[in-house]
């Protein structure tokens, strides 16, 4: 019993991307914590109490309770929506997929094995050894064969709008031959009926000068 070959096994799945903060999500996180510190230092105590006068003069403690709770509150508001943009963003998985397709990319071409293009022998082509005419090529053949397959496209249903319209021409141009050949035919048939009734008008002419004649030979 000839042996069978045992079906290729399916791919591993892909390591699930650790949602902890990367280098650049952490990046992101501390220069974006930096922003909201500086920001919210410009709304300063002496600042805050010169829009309040009175209250400053009057009753400074208070004063000071509502100006530490409401820059509180307003740096609590801006990290949690920005907290909540880089949930619904997936901002820290996608940012640790960058720098892990960036550490890969650096290691491929640390082997000298990045890029597709296939060399001598069948190895691979890093795509900084190819010439500019192939690197070119390499980028604009895909956009070239979308808009062949477009172009392509369009050039079908052309041609069976050009193949609907020449079938259009020949029926009409069929109709027409046939009333031209009716035509023809009424126009013999009428010439036909005219030498006939010339015919018939010189009888009866004819006969006309025979009774004249015998009406005036009897008077």
């Amino acid at each position: 019993m000839p042996s069978q070959t045992p079906p290729s096994p399916s791919p591993p799945p892909q390591a699930p991307v650790a949602l902890t903060p990367g280098v650049r999500a952490a990046a992101l996180q501390k220069v974006y914590s930096d922003a909201i510190t500086n920001t919210l230092k410009a709304i300063s105590y002496p600042s805050f109490a010169a829009c309040f006068p009175s209250i400053a003069e009057h009753a400074p403690s208070a004063l000071k309770i509502l100006h530490g709770n409401m820059v509180g509150r307003l740096e609590g508001f801006a990290k949690a929506e920005f907290e909540t943009i880089m949930r619904e963003r997936n901002v820290v998985e996608n940012l640790n997929r960058l720098g892990d397709l960036i550490a890969d990319a650096r290691r491929r071409k640390a082997r000298g094995v990045e890029g597709e293009g296939e060399g001598v022998g069948g190895g691979v082509v890093p795509p900084h050894t190819l010439s500019a005419p192939d690197l070119l090529r390499s980028h604009t053949t895909p956009l070239h064969q979308s808009q062949q397959s477009h172009l392509n496209a369009k050039l079908q249903t052309t041609e069976s709008q050009n193949a609907t319209l020449i079938e259009e021409i020949r029926r009409q141009r069929a109709e027409i031959e046939e009333l031209l050949s009716l035509g023809e035919m009424l126009v013999k048939d009428l010439e036909g009926a005219g030498k006939k009734l010339g015919e018939r008008g010189e009888e009866l002419a004819e006969k006309g000068r025979e009774a004249e004649s015998v009406l005036v030979e009897d008077l």
